[in-house]
């Protein structure tokens, strides 16, 4: 099966909307038995990854995905594993050749398809709140790509936290500190038992993204998606306490 790169070069949001359509499209020959086809179309939504990335970054028409891969490795150096997803998406081209594949394999590469498409977003944009990163993780779900998702959702939490931390004076410093903030939030504020499930379903989502990655086939989507609603829910609480807390603070001024 030969395939052809995109002509044209496509706005970061439309390139995203191509993407999230042709991966979809994988899951669903993927759940069908057809490997091949489903790299396929992996394959051609890394490449409207890439070419967004080229006409964010002002390449020309003709760069091709491995100079552009090359190009965003090269200035994307804090994405460590930018590298590795673009890898996997050159594996599926390759898949799209052989019929002897291997199931888990294809998803795990379509993850990472999944992954290299958000990083080419957030370059685009600027630095991703919850409240994107809420959306990109629902998207994850829609896609199929369940670890990814849960990325996504515990990064959300991550933020979410860290605004409230910020808040309120209290050392935050990442993942090692999200607890500490939950428990402080669970202290001030109304419905503190339900922000102790929120905070477990979003260390779930950590658990799933550290662990899940090679054999994605464990995760359950229902419980993947309540855990993300929890962190919504999370979040929103998060908002309304900001609220009120700038409120106090402006009345002490």
């Amino acid at each position: 099966m030969t395939l052809t790169a995109t002509s044209t070069l496509p706005a970061p949001a439309a390139a995203a909307a191509e993407c999230d359509a042709r991966l979809r499209q994988a899951r669903q020959l993927l759940d069908a038995g057809q490997l091949a086809l489903a790299s396929a179309a992996g394959w051609q939504a890394a490449q409207s990854a890439m070419s967004a990335y080229a006409a964010n970054d002002g390449a020309t028409v003709n760069a091709g995905f491995t100079d552009s891969a090359r190009q965003l490795v090269k200035h994307r150096q804090v994405d460590g594993r930018a590298a590795e997803w673009i890898v996997s998406a050159l594996a599926l081209s390759d898949n799209a050749q052989y019929d002897w594949l291997d199931r888990e394999g294809v998803a795990r590469r379509l993850d990472d398809v999944q992954r290299l498409t958000i990083l080419v977003q957030d370059i685009a944009n600027r630095p991703p709140t919850a409240a994107d990163l809420l959306r990109q993780a629902w998207q994850c779900m829609a896609n199929g790509s369940l670890p990814v998702a849960s990325e996504k959702g515990w990064q959300a939490a991550l933020v979410s936290t860290k605004t409230y931390a910020d808040a309120v004076g209290c050392d935050y410093r990442g993942e090692y500190h999200f607890e500490a903030a939950t428990r402080l939030l669970t202290k001030h504020e109304v419905g503190g038992r339900e922000v102790v499930k929120w905070e477990s379903g979003a260390l779930n989502l950590r658990e799933n993204a550290a662990y899940c990655t090679v054999y994605p086939h464990w995760l359950n989507p229902e419980m993947v998606s309540g855990d993300i609603a929890g962190v919504a829910k999370l979040a929103a609480v998060i908002n309304e306490s900001m609220r009120s807390e700038h409120l106090r603070r402006h009345s002490n001024v």
